[in-house]
């Protein structure tokens, strides 16, 4: 359901529904002590409450419509294009940060604007990324003790060979290639459930990372927000 149709049931919809029903019961059981004077006075005055509503739900309208776009702009298309090219392998500080600016700015009329449990999955994709890297830090730690200067350790040919990636550059000599190959066999044989943690909390991270993909996706076409960069030229 769109925000600006869970915005109508709240604040239109049931209201006028609610004055109608109370003004259709109070007229079935007083409908003899009505004249024609007072039963136009109370049409009247239906009629006033139910413009009133609508005027207010208009202006409601319009400060939610630009609420979600300065959201949208913020936040959530930040917090989109974050997912739509995760970089897995490295902190996840902008995502955190982006995750506790929606928390503290999202809310209209008591109405979450973004999708049901974002933040709390966002919470757990934290969490598993945090595991993860903390195992892969540990994993290059090891790495770098197998190779004559640490400093010049290739990480994208290590998570390629301990399979954690399985992008590999045609720019690497066949030598690298090798070399990189036995160092991670050799973690992986002497770093068994290191290796093996690491890769069940990365497959989870990346569970994770579709999943809060999607739904963020889903609530943009539901309530019709732009999926691309607006075009500049």
């Amino acid at each position: 359901m769109s925000i600006s149709t869970k915005l109508t049931l709240m604040v239109l919809a049931l209201p006028i529904v609610s004055i109608v029903s109370v003004f259709a019961v109070g007229f079935y059981f007083y409908r003899e002590s009505f004249d024609a004077s007072a039963f136009s006075t109370a049409v009247s005055s239906l009629l006033s409450a139910i413009l009133v509503i609508l005027l207010v739900w208009e202006r409601l309208r319009e400060s939610l419509s630009k609420k979600l776009e300065y959201l949208h702009k913020n936040f959530l298309f930040k917090l989109y294009s974050q997912f739509r090219r995760p970089s897995l392998f490295w902190t996840q500080d902008y995502t955190r940060e982006l995750r506790l600016d929606l928390e503290s700015y999202g809310e209209f009329l008591n109405l979450n604007l973004y999708p049901r449990n974002l933040l709390g999955m966002i919470d757990e994709f934290l969490s598993s990324h945090g595991e993860f890297f903390k195992r892969y830090m540990e994993i290059e730690e090891l790495a770098k003790k197998q190779i004559d200067r640490p400093v010049d350790l290739h990480g994208d040919l290590l998570r390629h060979y301990m399979g954690f990636d399985p992008y590999l550059s045609s720019s690497y000599t066949t030598e690298a290639k090798e070399r990189y190959a036995e160092i991670a066999q050799k973690i992986v044989k002497e770093n068994n459930q290191l290796t093996s943690e690491a890769k069940d909390y990365l497959e989870k991270t990346r569970n994770l990372n579709k999943q809060i993909f999607d739904e963020i996706e889903d609530f943009f076409k539901s309530n019709n927000l732009r999926l691309e960069e607006p075009n500049t030229w």
